[in-house]
């Protein structure tokens, strides 16, 4: 069956019934969607006014220091701030790393010639 026969005279009013009864479910399935969206989030008359913000406080310097043109790059007191938060951000990794003598090792049967073994000698020929 072709498209002609679908918009035949005798088949347009199949034809328009199918078309209005798709609008109306993509209207009930938007109109459903909008009002699940609408339960979920409150009005904003509902949020308290005088609330603390949860948000962290930037710090001004930092924030100074972060519009700063490429060219007062190098500015001493930005550099120390950064190094400050990176090493507030990354953790103080002197402290972390441990000492040789507690090191795992990965390979026990395995030793190296820092123990005082000697490498293995190559197999002879026959």
């Amino acid at each position: 069956m072709n498209w002609r026969e679908w918009l035949a005279p005798e088949n347009i009013g199949f034809v328009a019934v199918g078309i209005v009864i798709g609008a109306i479910a993509l209207i009930g399935v938007e109109s459903a969607c909008d009002a699940d969206v609408a339960a979920r989030t409150k009005p904003a008359s509902l949020l308290p006014s005088g609330a603390p913000s949860r948000e962290p406080t930037i710090d001004p310097e930092l924030l100074r220091c972060a519009q700063l043109p490429i060219e007062e790059a190098d500015d001493p007191a930005c550099k120390a701030l950064w190094a400050k938060e990176r090493r507030r951000f990354l953790g103080d990794r002197k402290s972390t790393t441990e000492p040789a003598e507690h090191l795992i090792d990965m390979f026990p049967s395995h030793r190296s010639p820092a123990d005082g073994a000697s490498p293995k000698p190559a197999r002879e020929s026959e």
